[in-house]
């Protein structure tokens, strides 16, 4: 399986494998607790601040189907950024990488922010001195415009050819730097039928909402004090304003889901991947056939790697909604005209130990990845905002 999807990758092909589509993975999956059993979507704001799933009808075969959004696109690409983070993190691979050390808030890899390498955490972090956003390093970044021209993103941060990036607040006179995502991933939930759940609460001491609050405007000792009985006081709460009291029980605003099955689909395209060329914007000399083919490797390789930690990982997506595969994740390689070349059970492929041997043989033709990442310093006024945020003092430390 992996020898072809090096033939497919732009190596020496049998006509079958040439021009190869993608790699899929199609896993179908039930409730943890059951065929039949509620499953919770996540919940986005719709008209006048309800609150709604997302729901749409597809067609399967000649019948249109409800369905429902269980996962959607950038959720599941944080979660196979999580699982990437994870296989760094235990030194099963390497990956070049920016770091930003955020001092009592943590070290965090691009990975974690939701812009990656281009969120204003890391332009605004300093190199040494400089605000990262004004070094060469940064420009080189911000000039792949295609991944014709790709060289800078793979060698300092190559999860952005996979999962996408954008230099929003960049701009070069050939364009800005706006890379699609080869790896698109999402979960549907089919045949969805909505489900109702209770809303209540009941206090273990059934306050009584005829007692009447005022606020005290602080909480260095109570938030709250109680008025005398009957007195008339502007702005008075209930009890149950501070959270104390019966919830009285009513019909939730959102009560989950039934469905026949579930689905992860997942799709690197190999398509993108053939398009990117270890070349940088302004270079007159074309790349070499051997950098190209092992970048490509490297991008595709990490790309299963990180589908097969995120399938170990599991499906648990949020409270109310584990999910379990109905059988083993198969792995399909998926030619020109939509045919399955090959597949494989994904657990077991061998795509973390093949992306170690890659990067070793990788820099023989002058892709290294087994390099340090670019550490970088949250810069004072970036402390300053998250201290304030939480409200420390601006000067206050966590040694303070």
């Amino acid at each position: 399986m992996l020898d072809l999807l090096t033939e497919a990758l732009g190596g020496a092909a049998r006509d079958e494998v040439r021009g190869a589509a993608a790699l899929r993975l199609r896993v179908r999956l039930q409730p943890a607790a059951g065929v039949g059993t509620r499953a919770m979507p996540p919940t986005y704001s719709g008209a006048s601040n309800s609150v709604v799933y997302l729901t749409e009808e597809r067609r399967i075969e000649d019948a249109k189907v409800p369905c429902v959004l269980l996962d959607g696109q950038a959720s599941q690409s944080n979660r196979l950024e999580e699982a990437l983070v994870s296989l760094i993190a235990e030194g099963s691979v390497t990956v070049p990488d920016v770091v930003v050390d955020q001092a009592e808030f943590g070290r965090h890899s691009a990975l974690e922010f939701s812009h990656r390498v281009f969120d204003a955490w890391v332009e605004d972090a300093l190199d040494g001195e400089v605000r990262f956003g004004e070094t060469d390093e940064y420009a080189r970044l911000a000039s792949v415009i295609n991944r014709g021209v790709a060289r800078p993103l793979v060698e300092r941060f190559p999860v952005g050819l996979l999962l996408g990036c954008w230099a929003s607040r960049r701009h070069n006179p050939q364009g800005s730097t706006r890379i699609a995502r080869a790896v698109t991933s999402e979960i549907v939930g089919y045949d969805v039928l909505a489900g109702v759940r209770p809303a209540s609460r009941i206090d273990v001491h059934h306050v009584s909402s005829d007692v009447a609050l005022a606020d005290t405007g602080t909480t260095e000792r109570a938030r709250f004090e109680v008025l005398e009985a009957g007195a008339k006081v502007k702005g008075a709460k209930r009890p149950s304003e501070f959270g104390y009291g019966n919830v009285t029980p009513s019909a939730a605003s959102h009560g989950g889901v039934t469905i026949r099955f579930a689905e992860q689909q997942s799709v690197v395209s190999l398509a993108a991947l053939r398009a990117v060329r270890m070349t940088e914007l302004g270079e007159d000399a074309p790349s070499s056939p051997e950098a190209d083919l092992a970048a490509r490797e490297l991008l595709a390789f990490l790309a299963l790697a990180m589908l097969e930690a995120q399938v170990e990982t599991g499906w648990d997506l949020r409270s109310g909604c584990q999910l379990v595969p109905e059988a083993e994740p198969t792995v399909e390689l998926v030619g020109r005209l939509g045919t399955t070349i090959a597949s494989a059970p994904l657990v077991g492929l061998g795509a973390v130990e093949a992306l170690a041997e890659r990067t070793t043989t990788a820099a023989q033709a002058g892709v290294a990845w087994d390099v340090p990442p670019i550490e970088l310093i949250a810069s004072p006024e970036q402390l300053e905002l998250l201290r304030r945020s939480i409200g420390r003092p601006a000067d206050e430390s966590s040694e303070g």
